[in-house]
């Protein structure tokens, strides 16, 4: 048996490696595949994960017709997938796509404030039927009519006060 320091192998053989197995003398590497890194893991991952699920979450909120939730879950997701950035130049795509989510839910969801704000002074003015459905369900709700409750906020948005107390 041949163990001298000028073996390739360190063992018997002389060098003779009849599977051709280890052929970079790695020792923690017997099958011969050269080793390859373990794929890092940036430090912002978790961060940016958790910015794409909350984006996707106020945006399916947004379908169920929730208002606050995409604003709260949105604004947490923006600030996650920006503070997930940490020291890099660049945003990893997951995050990117978290912004994207968190944004649009919010963009929609004002969209989507606006539009009813707007139907519900525009509309009745158009269909008298729908304004007295309106009329009967505010009188019965507040004991205050529709018409009264418009004559009043146009009263307070010309400034004349005298009618409040």
């Amino acid at each position: 048996m041949d163990y001298q320091p000028g073996n390739p192998q360190n063992g018997p053989g002389g060098g003779y490696n009849p599977y051709n197995n280890n052929p970079s003398n790695n020792p923690y590497n017997p099958y011969g595949a050269p080793l390859q890194p373990a794929p890092m893991k940036s430090r912002g991952d978790g961060m940016a994960t958790a910015s794409l699920i909350l984006g996707i979450i106020s945006l399916v909120s947004l379908l169920l017709l929730r208002i606050s939730t995409p604003f709260l879950l949105g604004g947490v997701g923006i600030v996650l997938a920006i503070l997930s950035r940490g020291g890099a130049k660049k945003i990893i795509g997951k995050a990117k796509a978290g912004i994207i989510c968190a944004a649009t839910a919010i963009v929609l969801d004002i969209a989507f404030c606006v539009f009813a704000v707007w139907l519900t002074f525009v509309l009745p003015n158009h269909s008298p039927a729908f304004r007295e459905q309106i009329n009967k369900i505010c009188e019965e709700q507040y004991g205050v009519s529709y018409d009264e409750i418009i004559e009043e906020l146009d009263d307070l948005w010309n400034g004349d006060l005298d009618d409040f107390e």
